[in-house]
């Protein structure tokens, strides 16, 4: 529950910061950025019409009782994404009324967030494994079981250590962002492999 109310908070903040600024004197270089009411109102009704999917899922899901078992996944991945595009909707106005600020910053960040988010998440994801189901359908939900969480932790540590990359100065911080990205990666994949061979030749 406190997901979805930090959800709508971000959602309604949004909203009220961009008619705060609709009031205002504010200018924007239309001939850059677009018509002033775009700038101001597309990330909100973005977010609105992401996060209203908290409350339609339930309604579609809920037939087939798993939702229960989801609910804190789905609603932890839409606050990874409330918290990007608020981020991302207080950097561009930000820019488009003058303010400077370097927008690679965003992308560890966002990054970072995403993979935490993911490796958090995907843990709670286990399939059933339904006895009545085909050879094919066991093994692959097996195979998912067995590998989500070594996939998961380098994930984890990863996207963590991205959101420090925004200290470091200019180049540096790229360098050091897309070398953490193909390290994280290579060494989920290569946990998720050496675990997956365990269980096979156990």
């Amino acid at each position: 529950m406190l997901k979805v109310i930090c959800i709508i908070f971000l959602t309604v903040l949004s909203f009220g910061v961009s008619l705060y600024l609709s009031f205002t004197n504010i200018t924007v270089d239309e001939a850059i950025y677009g018509t002033r009411e775009v700038v101001l109102f597309i990330i909100p009704f973005t977010m609105l019409i992401v996060n209203s999917n908290i409350f339609i899922l339930p309604k579609l899901i809920k037939k087939q009782g798993s939702y229960s078992r989801y609910k804190n996944g789905f609603e932890a991945i839409f606050l990874s994404l409330s918290i990007i595009l608020f981020i991302f909707h207080c950097a561009i106005l930000l820019i488009t009324t003058g303010t400077e600020m370097n927008l690679l910053l965003l992308v560890p960040i966002s990054v970072g967030l995403v993979l935490i988010t993911t490796a958090n998440t995907l843990p709670r994801f286990l399939l059933e494994i339904n006895e009545d189901s085909s050879q094919i359908s066991k093994s692959t939900n097996q195979v998912w079981n067995i590998v989500i969480r070594p996939f998961s932790l380098p994930i984890f540590i990863g996207g963590t250590l991205m959101l420090f990359c925004v200290f470091l100065p200019g180049n540096l911080m790229l360098v050091s962002f897309f070398s953490i990205l193909l390290l994280t990666l290579l060494v989920s994949i290569f946990r998720s492999y050496r675990a997956y061979q365990t269980q096979i030749y156990k």
